[in-house]
């Protein structure tokens, strides 16, 4: 008797995953994260961040999640669209002076 058992999806495919969801719902400036697994009574999935980008800055910090099925591949939850972009607005609204000068130092930069 032989057992089947399915591959489980790595932290790189659910990256990949959430990176192809990142950019069917959001701008340029929202990308991803390194995913983290978590294990339920039910499901293992893996939360991939959503994170806020800037030229010159880098990583800004997370506006959301989505969460990749372990054994399936699919996503399985995410945090709402109106949610990432509210959270992307605060987060530029708090950082915005360290923000422009990045922005205006990678300008410079390119511009040599």
């Amino acid at each position: 008797m032989s057992i089947i058992t399915a591959e489980k999806v790595t932290a790189d495919s659910a990256r990949k995953t959430g990176s192809h969801f990142a950019a069917d719902h959001f701008g340029d400036q929202i990308g991803v994260g390194m995913p983290w697994r978590v294990v339920s009574s039910l499901r293992s999935a893996w939360v991939v961040p959503l994170v806020l980008t800037s030229p010159g800055y880098g990583v800004v910090g997370i506006v959301g999640v989505v969460i990749v099925d372990e054994e399936l591949g699919n996503i399985s939850a995410w945090t709402a669209v109106e949610e990432v972009n509210s959270n992307a607005d605060q987060l530029i609204k708090d950082r915005k002076d360290d923000l422009n000068i990045a922005f205006k130092r990678a300008v410079a930069q390119a511009t040599l």
